[in-house]
């Protein structure tokens, strides 16, 4: 079973309302499940507390033998790279400057699903960022930035399971562009359910 992991239901609700997802639990998170899929939805709620959580939970509680998430980014590199709307599947998710609780490396995100995508490289942090200072701060480590992807991914590491990112960019993260996210939402959630759901309908019939 594929664990899908979303932080908010309105980055989900396309591919939910896509594969007829119901609701199966709501407690410790909301789970979610398709009559036309074996694999599983969780709602994780926003920040790396959360996410990291929720995969664990899907992992140990429900037997996800991989995890998969998705959902918006802002995007850190050259603006005329990464077009709004585009979505990309991520190689390597960090958490950015090496500190107290922050590992040195990043993780490494399975590459066999959704191949054919453009790659970028993940960073994540605790707040959302849309300040042009910190935004050149974390190019460093990133060319996309959200606030779930890389202890997702460090999580299922951690268990031994692999891990995809698929990730839209909804803004460029600047100080201007906090409308820009939230106009855009909708759509490239949109573009993510159908790319997803396409991936993992081919995958299980593989």
């Amino acid at each position: 079973m594929i664990g899908i992991v979303f932080a908010t239901e309105a980055e989900a609700l396309p591919f939910l309302e896509l594969g007829r997802f119901s609701d199966v639990a709501s407690s410790p998170f909301r789970l979610l499940a398709s009559p036309e899929s074996v694999h599983r939805v969780v709602i994780s709620g926003m920040g790396k507390v959360s996410a990291a959580l929720a995969t664990q939970w899907l992992i140990r509680e429900h037997g996800a033998s991989r995890v998969v998430h998705a959902g918006i980014c802002g995007a850190l590199g050259d603006p005329r790279n990464f077009a709004p709307g585009e979505i990309l599947r991520v190689t390597f998710a960090s958490e950015g400057r090496p500190g107290p609780g922050i590992p040195d490396e990043a993780v490494t995100c399975a590459s066999d699903l959704w191949p054919q995508l453009r790659t970028a490289t993940l960073v994540t942090v605790e707040r959302p960022v849309f300040d042009d200072a910190l935004r050149a701060e974390l190019l460093q480590y990133g060319e996309l930035v959200d606030m779930e992807g890389a202890v997702v991914a460090r999580v299922a590491q951690l268990h031994g399971v692999p891990c995809s990112i698929i990730k839209g960019v909804s803004d460029h993260a600047g100080s201007q562009d906090r409308s820009m996210l939230k106009s855009r939402l909708p759509a490239v959630s949109a573009d993510i359910a159908r790319i997803l759901w396409k991936g993992l309908v081919r995958n299980a019939s593989a």
